[in-house]
């Protein structure tokens, strides 16, 4: 009769996988290293996960953390508050890798592609909510496209964070909110 499987030793896994695409981003991800990383044989984890694109994917649905919502009561206090809390997160060096190595290799794997959609919804969904907020409150008309606003509300900060790799600091990101709501309600 075979052994249970340890939780323990798929925890480690978990943990290790994190760290290698931490450090090593996703072009450095191997079952190797995470072996070697966690103290876990490559035959247990190989008994927890089928393959090391299971363990790969497994690791970063874990690391899919939700934003906050603010409620301000104010479109333009939602979106600093929400911009300012998300700020820390995309500045860490590892986070903003993580997340440009996903999107470039969901672009060929439908695995890691779904897990990018749910990052991308979990993302979203304050944005949403924001936007929703605003609609009831009547900042914003009720025929507003969502998801047209939802990208531009996040297309300046992305473009800025991602594309461009610079830092934003509170002025700037008063700055990107105000640009943001004035297109918003300008319509």
């Amino acid at each position: 009769m075979p052994r249970p499987l340890s939780t323990e030793a798929r925890d480690k896994a978990i943990a290790a996988a994190q760290e290698v695409i931490a450090i090593d981003g996703l072009e450095g991800f191997t079952v190797d290293a995470v072996a070697k990383r966690s103290g876990v044989a490559k035959t247990t984890i190989y008994r927890h996960f089928s393959s090391g694109n299971e363990l790969l994917v497994d690791a970063i649905d874990c690391m899919v953390m939700p934003f906050p919502t603010p409620n301000t009561g104010s479109l333009r206090g939602d979106i600093e508050a929400f911009l300012e809390a998300v700020v820390p997160v995309i500045d860490e060096h590892s986070m903003r890798r993580t997340m440009l190595g996903i999107m470039s290799a969901a672009a060929s794997d439908p695995e890691l592609a779904r897990v990018h959609q749910e990052m991308m919804r979990q993302r979203m969904t304050p944005i949403r909510t924001i936007l929703e907020l605003a609609q009831g409150r009547g900042e914003l008309q009720p025929d507003v496209d969502l998801d047209l606003a939802l990208d531009f509300v996040e297309g300046p900060f992305f473009f800025r964070k991602m594309v461009r790799q610079q830092p934003l600091n509170e002025a700037e990101i008063h700055q990107i909110a105000e640009l943001i709501v004035g297109g918003l309600l300008a319509r």
